[in-house]
């Protein structure tokens, strides 16, 4: 193949895959901003077999509705929010166009029967591992189209959990 070709296509591939992650970047960044925030129960955490290194294991509390019901692979958990924001689960839907006043919906997929969102590790300093053990809620935000980022995690009370650092005791 001609040297001249080679170089045209590796620059244009670089400039797609750049183009992508500026892109895929882009996106992030406006549900952070723009996205609804919502607090999602955790079940019971083990923190014996679910801290390893400098991550958690997130495993969210689906105990509220029946998932059985529906057999999706992939579709819209579709929510509201109490007053503190915190996420009520109502039902899984196969998409986004069936949604009702008031209603959100939160992508997911199942994995061997388990619903996942996307979101279920939480990575932190390392060595600051003890001071996450208290979460009970996951910090999300999520966008229009069910799209979500992991922020923090909370504690009983609903407060973010900061770990001390040097520069913040």
């Amino acid at each position: 193949m001609n040297p001249i070709l080679k170089t045209i296509l590796v620059a244009v591939n670089a400039v797609l895959l750049l183009g992508f992650i500026f892109y895929a970047t882009i996106q992030k960044e406006k549900i952070r901003k723009e996205g609804q925030f919502v607090l999602i129960p955790l079940a019971p955490l083990d923190p014996r077999s679910l801290l390893q290194g400098d991550y958690m294991i997130l495993n969210y509390d689906w105990s509220a509705f029946d998932n059985s019901e529906q057999n999706f692979k992939r579709g819209c958990l579709v929510f509201k929010t109490t007053n503190e924001s915190v996420l009520e689960a109502i039902r899984l839907s196969e998409s986004i166009d069936d949604l009702k006043q008031g209603e959100r919906c939160l992508k997911y997929y199942r994995s061997d029967y388990q619903i996942k969102i996307g979101a279920e590790s939480y990575f932190f300093q390392e060595g600051t591992g003890k001071t996450f053990e208290a979460a009970k809620f996951a910090g999300l935000r999520v966008g229009e189209n069910g799209d979500k980022l992991l922020v923090a995690l909370y504690d009983e009370n609903k407060k973010e959990i900061v770990a001390a650092t040097k520069n913040n005791p």
